[in-house]
């Protein structure tokens, strides 16, 4: 009995496997099962039972543990998009900051020593001389800068007028100091000696006067002229330049005869000049010291003083008994040049006291001092002088 529903029980477990196994499949296919296999039947649907619910369980793991790696993925991912989005931000950001400090920075600046930009040239210094512009522009004949150790000279133009620049800036034009008189030049000796007849300016002096007014710092000496009206070479005077501010003219003339007033004007007109006229106390002084010094001019006498450029106004013209000088409005006597005029202060001397003319000089006595100690007119030529002094008469007390 025990066999029977074993047997029974086996059987009906087969049939029922069996139904389960022909309802799974899909093609409606039949699945044969031995009955000499029952047991083997059992053990496997045993087996498989297990497996299944192990796979099941396995899966169910696996399914969790996926979906739990998913999320975690899923969740780092997002977090990772967040980063990198504000990564990516801040490399925006950061783009535009170094854009915009780079654009700063970057700007062409000359000077800097950097070529940059349109610049033709940067040596880093605002010096326009050697090469390169100030303004970085490189260096060209015509700019007007001379580019040291490659042009001789640049003003701009360059087309080889006096005094500027030949065309391609290797040779200057005609100028001053070239050794050669040309363009407004009277003379051109090449050197800046003032008292050789050529003054650094290339023009000839044509007195003490121009010479001081030059130069102010001149002093007393022998200087080289050539008045105004005087066709010759320049000749040596003694130029006074001290009194009344420096300027007067000295030329000692020893003509080795008698020479009256009128001829001696006649000899110094010949030197572009006049007979000397003392124009004030220092100027009188001064002439006193030149005609008594052997070192100026031919030699030394008090007689270079002995005949002076001061006529009577009219013929018969008084002035005795009082100062002789331009300031007395009583004195009838003047310049022969109408200046102003100086010979004393002094007021007892009973001359001129009225023999005269107008182109005779009176004759002058002075002391060792250069004082005067007498003078007197007369008539006809006046007096005569084997010396005499001639000077230019521009310069004024």
């Amino acid at each position: 009995m025990v066999t029977s529903f074993r047997l029974i029980t086996s059987i009906t477990l087969s049939a029922a496997l069996s139904a389960a196994l022909a309802g799974c499949s899909d093609d409606g296919g039949s699945t044969s099962t031995s009955e000499g296999s029952d047991l083997d039947t059992e053990d496997t649907a045993g087996t498989d039972t297990e497996t299944t619910d192990d796979e099941v369980g396995t899966t169910a793991d696996t399914t969790d543990d996926a979906t739990t790696t998913t999320d975690e993925s899923s969740t780092e991912e997002s977090t990772t998009t967040d980063d990198e989005s504000t990564t990516d931000d801040d490399a925006t950001t950061t783009a535009d900051d170094t854009s915009e400090e780079s654009t700063t920075e970057g700007d062409a600046l000359c000077g800097n020593g950097i070529l940059e930009a349109d610049e033709e040239c940067d040596d880093g210094n605002t010096e326009s001389n050697d090469g390169c512009l100030s303004d970085c522009v490189a260096a060209s004949c015509g700019d007007g800068f001379i580019n040291e150790g490659v042009e001789a000279c640049d003003d701009g133009v360059n087309d080889g007028a006096y005094g500027g620049c030949m065309a391609g800036c290797l040779e200057l034009a005609a100028y001053c100091g070239d050794a050669e008189v040309n363009g407004p030049e009277s003379c051109d000796d090449a050197n800046d000696d003032l008292a050789d007849g050529c003054m650094d300016n290339c023009e000839i002096p044509s007195s003490c006067l121009t010479l001081i007014e030059y130069d102010d710092m001149l002093e007393d000496g022998g200087y080289m002229i050539a008045p105004d009206g005087y066709a010759g070479e320049p000749f040596e005077v003694w130029c006074d330049m001290v009194s009344d501010g420096g300027g007067y003219t000295f030329l000692k003339v020893s003509p080795g005869a008698q020479t009256f007033a009128a001829g001696a004007e006649t000899e110094c007109a010949a030197w572009g000049m006049q007979l000397w006229i003392p124009r004030s106390v220092d100027h009188k002084n001064a002439g006193w010291a030149i005609a008594n010094d052997d070192g100026i001019g031919p030699d030394a006498s008090a007689d270079y003083m002995r005949i002076l450029g001061i006529y009577p106004m009219t013929n018969g013209a008084t002035c005795l008994s009082q100062p002789m000088n331009s300031d007395n409005a009583s004195c009838n006597w003047r310049a022969g040049d109408d200046g102003p005029w100086y010979v004393h202060e002094v007021s007892n001397i009973t001359e001129p006291n009225g023999d005269n003319n107008v182109t005779a000089s009176m004759y002058y006595q002075w002391t060792a001092e250069g004082e005067i100690s007498w003078h007197n007119d007369i008539a006809g030529n006046g007096y005569s002088s084997a010396y005499f002094m001639c000077d230019v008469g521009d310069k004024l007390p």
